[in-house]
């Protein structure tokens, strides 16, 4: 989705071109509300994925990833930002008595090895997983804390696009599991519906240094950042931009 953001400037303001994760694009909406030398194009539509070949191609200004940044995009001269870290978390159901998970039983669940609750100290359902689409950082980064060698499986599996609306999802579905980013669901009209899960009963916050499903966040763009590029850059990691960042990630 493009969206157009920015506030009216006082002067001349540059025009930057953003494309990628929409972890990162809950920063970069927030940022465009308050930066003022500059106006914003945002396309979270592409994902880290799309950012990252965006950027090494020079079709954007600005690439965002909610990962680590493959390292053949490095090597094409793509430079990155660390700007904060994000927290991945397990949503269910509100009204599910399930309040924490192993790594073990996440794994289970995910791969379609554990498919009834009470395998897991719940109720005798049947459990529907919810799972992000394949471009999403979210989806690769939990597999590889989680899921390690394993894929995804399960005849119980969706794939739901975008992100968010796995809240929807559970929200409706007593009997349901997802994934997403803690970011995304600030704000979001189904979040009361749902709750997180601890894991490895880690408290699932941005507060809890402790909490195993992480990833970073970086701006990334193609060579050292320059001009009004630059500024906004050095911006994102200063004071200013960081309280942003901090509103929904780990700063840095």
């Amino acid at each position: 989705m493009l969206f157009l953001v920015g506030p009216l400037p006082l002067h001349a303001a540059d025009n930057i071109n953003y494309v990628g994760s929409s972890t990162v694009g809950v920063f970069m909406k927030d940022a465009a509300k308050v930066y003022t030398d500059a106006t914003f194009n945002i396309n979270t539509e592409p994902e880290s994925g799309g950012g990252e070949t965006a950027t090494a191609a020079g079709r954007t200004d600005i690439g965002g990833v909610a990962r680590n940044v493959k390292n053949e995009i490095l090597n094409q001269g793509v430079q990155q930002v660390l700007i904060g870290k994000d927290a991945i978390g397990v949503r269910i159901n509100a009204n599910n008595q399930i309040s924490s998970l192993s790594a073990d039983q996440l794994k289970g669940i995910f791969t379609g090895k554990i498919t009834n609750w009470k395998e897991v100290g719940g109720s005798d359902m049947a459990i529907n997983v919810y799972i992000v689409n394949p471009q999403s950082a979210t989806r690769k980064v939990f597999k590889n804390v989680i899921l390690g060698d394993a894929d995804y499986s399960g005849k119980n599996i969706q794939t739901i696009w975008p992100d968010p609306a796995i809240l929807d999802k559970v929200a409706a579905d007593q009997n349901g599991i997802g994934q997403l980013s803690f970011a995304l669901s600030s704000g979001h009209p189904a979040v009361q519906q749902v709750k997180r899960v601890n894991i490895w009963d880690q408290e699932a916050s941005v507060n809890n240094s402790s909490y195993p499903i992480t990833r970073p966040l970086y701006l990334i763009t193609k060579g050292e950042p320059t001009g009004g590029v630059k500024k906004f850059v050095d911006w994102a990691v200063s004071a200013e931009g960081q309280a942003i960042v901090k509103k929904y990630f780990v700063g840095i």
